[in-house]
């Protein structure tokens, strides 16, 4: 199983391609922790409507709401407190169930290369999209232009997705 953090999912729910995720991973099942869920549902609360798509895929089964244990809760205190709630319960589970994460913040994929958990970050799913003929190149880079657009997310290293 891949987990999602709330910052990936509403980097792609703002660009309405969620079903990217779907498409690349189709052999894996997707999932959030329920930390992720609140995140999702506190964000749509206070106005973030994009998020709503999240919730809806959860709501069909699509994306799988995951539970933490009583032992990963307690795991939880071993991750960093400057990481926010869902990235914490995200990586309990993920150490403990060895699953793979997928996100869009650096100290979280920083911390998972360390930790030797798999972890898919933002530049590394555009890259994959267009190796795995899901997206052309030009598709990515017009993705990669209405992400900057919508996310203010800055590509610092472009030329990283569509190296050979």
């Amino acid at each position: 199983m891949l987990l999602a953090d709330t910052n990936i999912l509403s980097t792609l729910a703002k660009v309405n391609q969620l079903s990217l995720l779907f498409q690349l991973f189709r052999d894996e099942r997707i999932g959030v922790v329920v930390a992720v869920y609140e995140e999702c549902v506190e964000g749509v609360n206070r106005g973030y409507v994009a998020l709503q798509s999240v919730i809806d895929l959860i709501r069909e089964g699509q994306i799988e709401l995951v539970s933490p244990t009583a032992n990963e809760t307690r795991a939880k205190a071993g991750v960093p407190l400057s990481f926010d709630a869902g990235e914490r319960e995200t990586i309990a589970i993920a150490i403990s169930r060895s699953n793979q994460i997928l996100t869009n913040e650096r100290h979280v994929r920083n911390w998972c290369h360390r930790s030797g958990i798999g972890c898919w970050d933002l530049a590394g799913i555009l890259r994959a999209l267009w190796r795995h003929d899901i997206l052309t190149k030009r598709q990515v880079r017009d993705l990669i232009v209405e992400i900057e657009a919508k996310d203010r997310v800055v590509f610092k290293n472009m030329d990283q997705i569509f190296q050979e």
